[in-house]
């Protein structure tokens, strides 16, 4: 199998790793057996999936709406607004159990660490009730950060608070500081360092408008989805030495090849049209420490106006911020636009941000999530898959009652290791969509 992109890990993980890769076998079988293993990453991806009843043509309340992996305390956040409980209490309820379930690596106890393995949550809340909200960035050994944010908001005028002040201001209101590695992020980090530790790294100049277009075409990202799975089947017995078991190793190497941010956004509204939302995130695996995404940021990645709706995000922090993203979706629904048309145009403007350079978007994920306060919903992603090629979603429960999966609306019919197909699929993409 040929590799483009200078055979980024070919040549440079694998040569320096070969004693622990052994035996690669011929072509054939690796990509048999690469394709057996993202089949077994679908079915991972599948366990969190719920019936796909047809969309009601009216909205219902309440209603609640979040990232397809957020959904294990969405029953029972449901049956709170039905009593009438707080909207907030119900929107937390939900990150709190994320945050808490070691086998999600997204947040909280089991989130993936940063550079230095340590890991680092970002949290936010928002509360129409009340129009209060609060955000805590880079706090460290604090599992439920999302409450920490209540705190905050509660107990103090201030919006933000960060790192080991953060800390200390958790442990004055009777938190506890706890380790939230497990073995299995600790062995994460230990195959991410292994690649890392090539001399060539993954490049951090595909955001720079200067940098030269070849320089952009030798980038480690393979040309497709197949070659992806073949890098990643090539690196499965590193990962396996290093402690994941078979079921495990091939999401173990695609997150260290392929880190994403896929934070936890979670908006209700109650039957009298009372809001809330909440965020909460461990951040770009193996990110800078220090470094902050969009979700502690109101506005960007986290946004509710208690008379308008709610809008939050999952993907790249940083194209977030540039637009203000939640912010922009809320006040597009100010202006009269759907929850659809509103989120497709944000969308649009990060592709514009990057003059649409295909290119330079291929790096760039972007889910949003809106609700507004008579129920009406929707979920656009920038690319119609993500990375690993699973078509984007997202969670739904309203009137009907049921917990559903519903596909996100896209501005790009693609992933982005495949990019846009042709360029009438770029032409009719960019159209919007809708």
């Amino acid at each position: 199998m040929n590799f483009t992109r200078r055979d980024f890990l070919a040549t440079m993980v694998i040569s320096s790793a070969s004693a622990a890769l052994g035996s690669r076998g011929d072509a054939q079988t690796a990509d048999s057996n690469a394709s057996q293993q993202h089949d077994h990453h679908h079915d991972d991806h599948a366990a969190h999936g719920h019936p796909k009843p047809t969309r009601p043509a009216v909205p219902g309340l309440p209603a609640i709406i979040g990232k397809v992996t957020g959904t294990i305390g969405v029953d029972a956040a449901y049956e709170m607004l039905k009593r009438g409980d707080n909207t907030l209490d119900a929107a937390l309820h939900i990150c709190k159990t994320q945050e808490d379930d070691p086998n999600d690596h997204s947040a909280g106890l089991g989130g993936l660490p940063n550079a230095q393995g340590e890991v680092q949550l970002d949290a936010c809340c928002l509360d129409g009730p009340t129009r209060r909200g609060a955000a805590v960035a880079g706090v460290r050994g604090i599992r439920n950060a999302s409450l920490l944010a209540r705190v905050l908001m509660e107990q103090t005028g201030n919006s933000l608070l960060v790192g080991s002040d953060a800390e200390s201001f958790a442990l004055s209101h009777g938190f506890t500081k706890e380790d939230l590695s497990t073995e299995r992020t600790r062995s994460g980090w230990e195959l991410w360092k292994r690649i890392q530790s090539a001399p060539e790294t993954l490049g951090s100049g595909i955001y720079d408008p200067n940098w030269p277009e070849a320089a952009r075409k030798a980038h480690f990202l393979p040309g497709s989805q197949r070659d992806l799975d073949m890098l990643i089947h090539k690196l499965e017995p590193l990962a396996v030495q290093l402690g994941f078991g078979p079921a495990l190793s091939w999401r173990g190497v695609y997150d260290a090849l392929v880190p994403a941010a896929e934070p936890l956004y979670v908006s209700v509204v109650n039957q009298k049209n009372e809001m809330s939302c909440a965020a909460t995130t461990s951040g770009l695996p193996w990110r800078l420490p220090g470094a902050v995404g969009d979700i502690p940021v109101i506005g960007a990645g986290c946004y509710l106006d208690p008379e308008i709706g709610s809008a939050g995000s999952s993907g790249n922090g940083e194209a977030n911020v540039r637009i203000d993203g939640a912010h922009t979706i809320v006040e597009n629904m100010r202006k009269g636009m759907s929850p659809q048309e509103a989120g497709m145009d944000a969308l649009r403007r990060i592709a514009k941000w990057y003059k649409d350079d295909m290119t330079a978007l291929r790096f760039v994920e972007m889910v949003y999530f809106i609700l507004r306060k008579d129920g009406d919903y929707e979920s656009v992603s920038l690319w119609r898959g993500d990375k690993s090629g699973h078509v984007r979603e997202f969670t739904i429960k309203d009137a009907e009652g049921m917990r559903r999966t519903e596909e996100c609306k896209y501005l790009f019919d693609g992933n982005p290791p495949n990019g846009v197909r042709t360029t009438a699929d770029l032409q009719m993409s960019h159209g919007g969509n809708v």
